[in-house]
């Protein structure tokens, strides 16, 4: 209690000290008494929403309970997963002789509700290479036309129903 005291005293007179309460090396961390956890504690690993904070600023695929994919960059989310994308765009898929031809159209900035999410995963160029080929919107949509089930299309909310 003493040291306390004068180091207190010292630091409010103009000098500083290196005198400190407990012995250097030995620092106590403060402990939240609710969980037992030192404040200012990251775990590896966030729970829930917030380690979407890993994916911030990257680019994303999301899949949404209606079937609808998007992709775009993560700019912000909240507590409930609600988020922010920038540049975002739909992509539509047709699976035609082996290949995944697609069109994304162009959505802008965009704001998804964090329960209409099923999926989420980040975009790298390795989706684009092998077997996805691009191609206009009118020439996808004559594809799933002329095929009839051509679409990659899944209803999340329509496969619930019993």
């Amino acid at each position: 209690h003493t040291a306390i005291k004068q180091s207190t005293s010292s630091t409010m007179s103009g000098r500083t000290s290196n005198r400190s309460p407990i012995p250097q090396g030995q620092q106590q961390t403060a402990v939240a008494p609710s969980s037992g956890i030192p404040y200012g504690y990251v775990p590896a690993y966030l729970p829930g929403s917030a380690s979407l904070v890993e994916e911030l600023d990257k680019e994303l695929l999301i899949v949404l309970r209606d079937g609808r994919h998007l992709i775009g960059k993560l700019r912000s989310f909240d507590q409930f997963s609600n988020m922010v994308m920038e540049n975002t765009s739909e992509r539509r898929m047709c699976f035609k002789d082996g290949i995944s031809h697609y069109c994304d159209v162009p959505m802008g900035l965009y704001v998804i509700r964090g329960d209409s999410m099923v999926l989420l995963g980040q975009v790298g160029d390795f989706m684009l290479k092998e077997k996805m080929k691009e191609v206009e919107l009118d020439e996808l949509m004559a594809m799933i036309a002329e095929s009839g089930t051509g679409a990659i299309n899944w209803d999340f909310d329509a496969d619930l129903e019993a």
